[in-house]
């Protein structure tokens, strides 16, 4: 009987997580809107959102919390200088990946992409272009 109880607790478990992984995977909304500067994208861990800045591609995560913990902590942005005439609202989305802890930057100008890497620990949070390789 215990073997069973055990089981069917680990499906449960396995059940929750994959439901997660899935929330920040398909709650993500790519309407792009030139009026729109500043977007929010929820990730897996819900009091954390990472925030966009559409014309920049700065990002920041915001973490809220009931204990008086909430905090906005720079992330980071594209290594790249962009012009003030091509620098506009919608340059930048975020894309989820099935990993908790990574997004795709896309540059819809451009068309660069960045791997963004979230995390509550400074060391591992990261934006790092993924680079064009003709072959492979």
């Amino acid at each position: 009987m215990k073997k069973y109880v055990a089981l069917l607790v680990f499906l449960a478990f396995f059940i929750t997580a994959n439901a997660q992984e899935k929330y920040q995977f398909k709650e993500v909304n790519h309407i792009v809107n030139k009026d729109v500067r500043y977007k929010l994208y929820p990730t897996f861990n819900m009091w954390t959102y990472l925030k966009l800045d559409t014309k920049t591609g700065d990002i920041t995560q915001v973490q809220y919390s009931t204990d008086d913990d909430d905090m906005e902590v720079y992330l980071g942005a594209p290594e790249k200088i962009i012009a003030d005439s091509v620098s506009v609202n919608g340059r930048y989305e975020l894309y989820p990946t099935s990993n908790n802890w990574t997004f795709i930057l896309l540059d819809q100008i451009d068309g660069d992409v960045y791997h963004v890497q979230w995390n509550q620990k400074r060391d591992n949070r990261m934006i790092l272009k993924i680079n064009y390789a003709l072959f492979r």
